[in-house]
């Protein structure tokens, strides 16, 4: 009896090994690919992808997500899960025009991460599709809607898109002796180190991300290990010996921006570039540009609303806007009173999407 107890117990136990190790087999292997949904409009290909990178030593498995032509971005960590997830989704173009959604149960679960390990959302997967219900990773016209596995991703209709693939930065660091002196690791896992000669590669890093090791791309550049001080700071040793202290800077760049036109004054007939730019650090600035001659005309701070995906500004001066349309149909009708030396503006500006 008891020979036969264990007989099923081993039994079971081997049952359950094989159970586990083909689950870990049909794992989807998700480093180097892209899900990607798309559509045309006019003359325009409006497109939705997500771009799963190489895992990066330290970093962990990244993932952009490039919604409506990469006007909204989103970038991370992601895992997968073997956890079944239902899902509801359109399978394509025309059941999403139909408002015709499919139900089921895929095999797998992917979850999305911001840098700092939140949660931003997650979602059901199999190796074919990513079923994208989420609230959090998504845009107006692809939401609800089933991501296709790109088989080849140079040749496909997106490949564009993906070629113009926003590198976001993970770290800049700067020599404050020589504001030219400059290292700065991207997402994708490839770096520009300008600290003594211009050099690209790629990087890795310790679990905590404090000591980093770059590696050129070509066998005649120099690497370099770069360590993070107790004090915030950074010491670069470049492989030849060459010690330089940097430090880490957040640049500030123009995320979006909305371009107009606005009469000059005293000019009849001239106008001037009318600019609108949502930056990095949620800040606005709005000016107009008449032949490199820069003139404020208004600042405040912006934030995406997530439902509607338009932009709501709280301006100084002209107080809460919120853009109408979405993708390259937006736009921002800018109303105020009176600015010296305009006096009262009534102007619509356009989304640029290059």
């Amino acid at each position: 009896m008891l020979k036969k107890i264990i007989s099923l117990l081993l039994g079971i136990a081997l049952c359950l090994s094989v159970m586990s190790f083909a689950a870990a087999e049909d794992m989807p292997n998700l480093a180097g690919t892209y899900y990607s949904y798309g559509y045309d409009v006019g003359n325009m290909f409006m497109n939705y992808y997500f771009h799963f990178y190489d895992e990066i030593p330290g970093l962990g498995k990244v993932f952009h997500a490039g919604m409506c032509m990469d006007q909204i971005c989103f970038d991370g960590t992601y895992e997968v899960l073997a956890e079944e997830r239902a899902y509801n989704v359109a399978m394509d173009r025309a059941a999403s025009e139909a408002g015709t959604l499919t139900e089921g149960t895929a095999p797998f679960t992917v979850v999305f991460y911001d840098f700092a390990g939140n949660e931003l959302d997650r979602c059901a997967m199999d190796a074919e599709h990513i079923y994208n219900d989420m609230a959090a990773i998504t845009g107006v016209g692809g939401d609800h809607c089933a991501l296709n596995l790109d088989t080849d991703p140079e040749n496909s209709k997106f490949a564009a898109q993906y070629a113009n693939e926003p590198a976001v930065e993970l770290l800049s660091l700067i020599n404050l002796d020589d504001d030219t002196a400059t290292l700065k690791l991207k997402v994708n896992g490839k770096y520009e180190d300008l600290i003594v000669f211009f050099v690209e590669g790629t990087y890795a890093m310790n679990a905590d991300q404090t000591e980093i090791t770059l590696t050129p791309g070509s066998e005649s550049d120099e690497g370099a290990k770069v360590t993070k001080n107790e004090d915030g700071t950074y010491t670069y040793v470049s492989d030849s010996g060459e010690e330089v202290a940097l430090v880490e800077v957040k640049p500030v760049e123009v995320a979006y921006a909305l371009k107009g036109e606005i009469p000059v004054p005293g000019m009849e007939g001239t106008n001037a570039d009318f600019i609108c730019n949502l930056l990095s650090d949620n800040t606005v600035q709005l000016y107009a540009d008449f032949m490199g001659n820069k003139m404020d005309v208004d600042k405040g701070t912006y934030e995406i609303d997530m439902t509607t995906y338009s932009f709501i500004i709280h301006f100084e001066t002209a107080g809460d806007l919120t853009t109408e349309g979405y993708a390259a149909d937006m736009v921002l009708n800018y109303k105020v009173d009176d600015v010296q030396p305009f006096g009262a503006i009534e102007q619509t500006l356009k989304f640029v999407t290059e």
